[in-house]
């Protein structure tokens, strides 16, 4: 007759254990028939019960220690590349300047698509001219309606010439690809 540790016994992980039905019905068996060979089996499973225990408090500990070094690389980052609305794009425009006021009534996008359109007759182009993305529309407005330079537009936009001067290519590429197809 084997006999269990009564510190074992009263301890809160052992509580923890007998919580677990199946623990439960195995220390009632070794309470009703104390045989070496039911102190053996119990002592295995609260043996695997402790080595979880120590696994979890372990993995706890380790998300615990990773989730403050996140946060603390995070901040530091965050520190370090600052979002400053008052920061200068270029000479004449901040950051602050090209958020949308909540105030206006249309929408920046809806003003290209819908006087773009309505300045063309010809309905296979308007057809076609939704087949191209809100900047390239944007930057053909600009273009042909404003009558605005290749650099006059890159500096709106804060990219160089060549940039625009490709969208504008690409924007009529696709324009007169689509013509090709419908004739």
């Amino acid at each position: 007759m084997k006999i269990l540790n009564p510190d074992v016994v009263n301890s809160n992980v052992f509580k923890s254990f007998l919580e677990i039905e199946d623990y439960n019905k195995l220390y009632n068996a070794y309470l009703q028939d104390p045989t070496s060979t039911n102190a053996d089996a119990l002592n295995e499973q609260f043996k695997y019960f402790e080595k979880l225990i120590i696994r979890i408090a372990y993995i706890k500990k380790a998300i615990i220690y990773e989730s403050k070094k996140f946060d603390s690389k995070l901040r530091e980052y965050n520190k370090k590349y600052e979002l400053n609305l008052d920061a200068p794009i270029n000479e004449s425009l901040t950051m602050v300047d090209t958020v949308q006021d909540e105030n206006s009534s249309v929408q920046f996008e809806s003003i290209f698509e819908n006087d773009l359109e309505s300045l063309l007759s010809d309905e296979m182009l308007i057809t076609l001219l939704k087949r191209l993305n809100t900047k390239q529309k944007q930057v053909l407005y600009y273009r042909y309606v404003n009558e605005l330079t290749e650099k006059e537009i890159a500096k709106i936009y804060n990219v160089s010439q060549q940039a625009i001067s490709k969208m504008i290519h690409k924007a009529i590429r696709i324009l007169r690809e689509g013509r090709e197809e419908n004739d």
